[in-house]
Formats: C-alpha cells, sequence, structure tokens
C-alpha cells in the first residue's frame, strides 16, 4: 500500500471549489491529534487549507478567535462536516461556551452532513474511558448512537485525517469497516508490513530491551509488541514524513489504534496471552521449529493477503 501523497495532492486540486464549513470539537483528550495534524507535511495543514478553500470556523487551538466571539461563530454555523477531537465525558465534566460538551456534539451532529471522530479517545473511548471511567467517557458513535468515520490512533497519523477531510470534502464516504474505519488505512494489522516480519515467522525474539535496537535482528513479540493484533498501516505509511515507525526505532507497537486501547494492549511491555497465533505456533515453541514458523507463517501470510493462485492461473 502506498503513502498516497500523489492522491492528497489530487484530491485537493478538485476539491478547490467547495467551499466546506468544517467544525472541529476538542472534548477528553491531550489535544494530540491536532499537534499530529499540524506537524503533517505534502501538504502541511496552511497549505491544504489554502488549496481545498476549506473554512473553519471553530477549532479551539489553532483559532484567532477566543471567548464569546468564539462561542458566536461556532452557534452561528452549520457545518458540513464535524470533526470531534477527544472522547465525550458526562455534562459535568466537559463545556464548551458554558454548555455541556456532550450536548455540544449532539447539536453540531444534527446539522452536519459527515461527522469524523479523530483519534482513539474520540473514535472508541481510548484513554479516558479506560478501566475505572469515572467520568463515563464514551466514544462519538456511542453518544450520538449511529456509525461516524472513525480514524483511531494515538495520534491519529496526519495522512489518515488529510485524507478523510479531503474525501469527505469531495462528498466520498471512504469504505469502511464493521468498526467505521477506513479499510485503506485499516485494512491489514501493522505486523503483516513490519520489517521485522520475517523475525516473528523464524522465532527469532527479543528477550528485553536490550536487545530490541534492529541491529539484533529480533522481533518484539515478547517485549509486548501488539502489531499482530493491530489494524493499521504504520509500518508502510510510517511517522514524521515518512521517517520511522516505532518497531524499526526500538520500541514495541503498543497498540494506540486498538479499539479497546489502552486496556485491551496492557501492560503495553508485556507479552499478550490468549492471542491467536500462526496455526497453533506460539512464541514458545516456534523457535524450537523455526524452519516449520517460516514455512507456516509465509503461507498463512499468503493466504490472507488473498494471493493464493488457482491451479489454472499462470504467471504474467
Amino acid at each position: 500500500m502506498g503513502t498516497y501523497k500523489s492522491e492528497i495532492a489530487d484530491v485537493f486540486a478538485q476539491a478547490a471549489d467547495k467551499g466546506v464549513k468544517l467544525v472541529w470539537l476538542q472534548g477528553q483528550g491531550c489535544t494530540g491529534c491536532t499537534v499530529s495534524l499540524i506537524q503533517g507535511t505534502h501538504p502541511d495543514l496552511y497549505d491544504a487549507i489554502l488549496k481545498l478553500q476549506v473554512q473553519i470556523p471553530f477549532n479551539q487551538t489553532i483559532m484567532a478567535a477566543a471567548g464569546k466571539p468564539a462561542i458566536d461563530a461556532l452557534e452561528a454555523v452549520n457545518p458540513d462536516i464535524l470533526v470531534i477531537e477527544g472522547a465525550v465525558p458526562d455534562a459535568e465534566y466537559c463545556e464548551v461556551g458554558g454548555k455541556p460538551f456532550v450536548d455540544v456534539v449532539k447539536t453540531m451532529a444534527a446539522k452536519s452532513e459527515v461527522v469524523v471522530a479523530v483519534g482513539t479517545c474520540a473514535a472508541f473511548g481510548g484513554v479516558p474511558a479506560a478501566k475505572g471511567n469515572p467520568t463515563n467517557a464514551r466514544s462519538v458513535s456511542e453518544v450520538l448512537g449511529k456509525t461516524v468515520v472513525n480514524i483511531p490512533g494515538c495520534p491519529a497519523h496526519p495522512d489518515w485525517i488529510l485524507l478523510v477531510a479531503a474525501s469527505v470534502i469531495l462528498g466520498i464516504i471512504p469504505e469502511l469497516d464493521d468498526k467505521g474505519r477506513p479499510k485503506a488505512f485499516f485494512g491489514e494489522e501493522i505486523h503483516e508490513n513490519c520489517a521485522r516480519r520475517g523475525y516473528y515467522d523464524k522465532g527469532d525474539f527479543a528477550e528485553d530491551f536490550t536487545e530490541s535496537d534492529m541491529s539484533y535482528e529480533k522481533c518484539l513479540w515478547k517485549v509486548g509488541c501488539k502489531a499482530p493484533v493491530t489494524r493499521a498501516d504504520c509500518a508502510v505509511r510510517k511517522w514524521n514524513n515518512g521517517v520511522n515507525v516505532c518497531m524499526n526505532a526500538g520500541a514495541p507497537c503498543i497498540g494506540c489504534a486498538d479499539p479497546g486501547f489502552p486496556d485491551s494492549v496492557s501492560p503495553l511491555y508485556e507479552e499478550l496471552e490468549k492471542v491467536p497465533t500462526f496455526v497453533g505456533i506460539d512464541t514458545d515453541t516456534a523457535g524450537m521449529v523455526a524452519i516449520g514458523a517460516t514455512a507456516v507463517g509465509i503461507a498463512a501470510h499468503a493466504i490472507r493477503r488473498g494471493i493464493k493462485k488457482h491451479p489454472e492461473s499462470k504467471e504474467e
């Protein structure tokens, strides 16, 4: 899967005459997704706004207005697209302009043509909704009682945000999976395209973080990597303008795009238990049957990617 840089530029060119109004609300979160978006490149946020000619009357972080003028602008707009960052807690825990955030979300969603939940907190509840959850934090889809376009990640990748925004501005809803995620970005486990994938198949596992450097040629599963159970294209798209990704930098994937994050992937730096592995081969036995594990892994990989050919088919 490519990184879609040229497609972003093409969509911007097509969307330049739309003049779409986009409102970005921030609830119970850390503003990390906005920061991620601001740090995006090719295009950056400034170029994206100019090329799309999109109007953003409200975004707490980047807008110039403050106080009553800002709230007046929010209440006056009928947005084409509503983007929500952060989870939605009970009324007493979060307000916008003196009104409960949960009520503002419902009001603005009713006015909008498309609702996009950016980041794992908005898409699935994330850290605010973790075990305990004293504020009763919920996902946007839970609050609205309907499917929305979910772009998980803690934070979400700027490409994911910009491509989905450009798509919906053109009136095209990307193909979504059963959890509302765009299949183009969340169609496969990160593990499928990881640079360390071959070490997993051979049973070469880092036992601790002294062996996590790429020079050790080890898979990070046993030090907590959640790439085999987390769907996203991080390993291909990479981060920081395509420079790197967690596993290549010696850090295991913590599963931040998983719907159950953080509870489903905790403890973050310990091997997950009770997770299906390739045809019954687990990480404790893989090293003893390295050759067989490699063959099984390659076969399973081919089957899952749908590239097994019929007997009558021929190579081109």
